[in-house]
């Protein structure tokens, strides 16, 4: 019987002496009993161009985690008030292939005493510091990554011990059961069109005015041959609870949807603009990884086309590298995104209307087969 293959995906490949800390994590799976997929005794930390200093992009396919069973994430808050972008990225890629997901976080409070900013209106709602609703106030993180996957709180270690847990009640819970397991993950409900069909992912879905902006989106969209579907848009095939006054109910409804027009689409479209801090909306950021993973078309926009090194306050170190004030390396990829994500979506600098124009440009080019 083989072992459970872990993919580990974290910002610990930034941290100062990071090559080592991953080793470390992947010995300790092993001694666990599981075999690491992704961390190499050589991790390729300096393969960075000797005149430029930048690191190469890591250009995949959406079956690159296919050799695993389980991604673990590690999604403390990274510069700000969400997870390292390219981790949820691939929790994201992982759930789109059918993979069990894990994270850990060393505070598994709600996100609004964990990056305080919000304010509490007289109606009982509670906006952020850009006077959209804050979904996440009230759960460990955006549940885009936090409704898939389960959320330990403590470290690395703290977290195998539950999976190992989780494996053996699985196995004895499969010498139990009668009735096999169902694939609960959602299927496509609503068949394709002619037109390019894009969810539009972004953080505009907290805007107070949330569906008046996607409907000029979708009107945008719809003028330059996509059919757009925007976050709060009715799923074909899913009904809403008759009682959302629970919020892990709400999280849960709003997840099987996203996921859902994610399925019906065969595009994604992302506002990857930084959102709490340096770092994009990690639900986004998920949506944009699962798109990835199902290998759709995938876009994203942002205002700031600079890169990371640009934007992140940084210093050069006598090693060569940048690194932030925590000491964290700042990825000196030419990039204004995370490596991973840059490297596996069509970048736009500019607005959503310039990224329409870009993806109506593309489709022209794909239909004359160039």
């Amino acid at each position: 019987m083989r072992r459970p293959r872990l993919y580990i995906t974290g910002p610990q490949c930034f941290y100062p002496g990071g090559e080592h800390q991953l080793l470390t994590m992947k010995y300790l799976a092993e001694e666990y009993g599981f075999e690491v997929t992704n961390i190499k005794e050589k991790m390729g930390f300096d393969d960075c161009d000797p005149a430029t200093g930048r690191q190469p992009l890591r250009k995949l396919t959406p079956d690159y985690l296919d050799d695993c069973d389980i991604v673990v994430g590690d999604v403390n808050f990274f510069r700000g008030g969400e997870p390292e972008s390219g981790t949820i990225f691939e929790l994201g890629v992982g759930f789109a292939r059918g993979k069990k997901l894990y994270s850990f976080t060393r505070d598994r409070r709600d996100v609004i005493h964990r990056y305080p900013v919000g304010q509490l209106c007289p109606d009982g709602k509670i906006l952020d510091e850009h006077g959209m609703g804050y979904a996440t106030a009230h759960t460990a993180g955006n549940l885009m990554y936090m409704v898939p996957s389960k959320i330990v709180e403590g470290d690395f270690e703290a977290c195998l011990k539950t999976i190992v847990m989780d494996l053996i009640e699985e196995a004895k819970d499969r010498g139990q059961r009668i009735v096999p397991r169902q694939d609960l993950r959602a299927k496509s409900t609503w068949p394709l069109g002619e037109l390019p069909r894009a969810y539009l992912a972004g953080f505009e879905c907290f805007l107070l005015n949330a569906r008046e902006v996607g409907d000029r989106m979708k009107a945008f969209a719809l003028d330059h041959g996509v059919e757009g579907i925007f976050p709060p848009d009715e799923a074909p095939g899913l009904k809403e609870p008759e009682d959302m006054s629970d919020v892990y109910t709400r999280s849960a409804f709003y997840f099987d949807r996203d996921q859902l027009h994610i399925r019906n689409s065969n595009m994604v479209i992302a506002n990857l603009n930084p959102y709490h801090g340096h770092e994009p909306d990690s639900g986004t950021v998920f949506e944009s990884g699962m798109s990835f993973g199902l290998g759709y078309r995938c876009y994203c926009f942002l205002s700031d086309g600079r890169e990371l090194i640009e934007k992140v306050p940084c210093n050069l170190g006598e090693d060569g590298i940048y690194r932030d004030i925590e000491g964290y390396r700042v990825e000196n990829c030419g990039q204004p995104l995370a490596s991973i994500i840059a490297s596996n979506m069509t970048v736009v600098v500019g607005g959503f209307k310039d990224a329409i124009l870009k993806v109506e440009e593309d489709t022209e080019r794909l239909k004359r087969g160039e």
